[in-house]
């Protein structure tokens, strides 16, 4: 796993890609103003083993699982970010999908029981 980062920095970081890449489209909006509870949930769950990948994912560990959120266009109708597990080995094939944000309510949410669904995303 990549050496851990500040994650006021890595909120940073995705915001101003997200509006360089996308120039603020009103998705891109929308999807930024999610990014620190996201963050935060992750930061708490991963007693701070999460990293930057791939410019545009975070990757942690929860429990010896290896997790990674990304924005994927295919949560709700305008797109969101999602929480899936993934597999350490050639080409980190993706696992289930853990969770998918698509409202600022939906994030607040993550952040607060993150650690129950990557939990229960074991039970199933």
């Amino acid at each position: 796993m990549p050496t851990p980062v500040n994650v006021e920095r890595l909120a940073d970081h995705f915001v101003t890609y997200l509006f360089h890449e996308y120039q603020g489209t009103r998705h891109v909006r929308r999807v930024a103003t999610w990014i620190g509870f996201v963050l935060k949930s992750i930061e708490r769950a991963s007693g701070s083993s999460m990293a930057l990948s791939r410019k545009r994912q975070v990757i942690f560990r929860f429990h010896g699982r290896d997790f990674k959120a990304r924005y994927s266009h295919k949560v709700g109708s305008r797109g969101g970010i999602e929480i899936v597990e993934y597999y350490r080995q050639q080409g980190s094939p993706d696992g289930r999908v853990v969770l998918q944000i698509s409202t600022l309510e939906q994030a607040e949410d993550a952040y607060r029981n993150l650690e129950r669904y990557l939990t229960e995303s074991t039970a199933s």
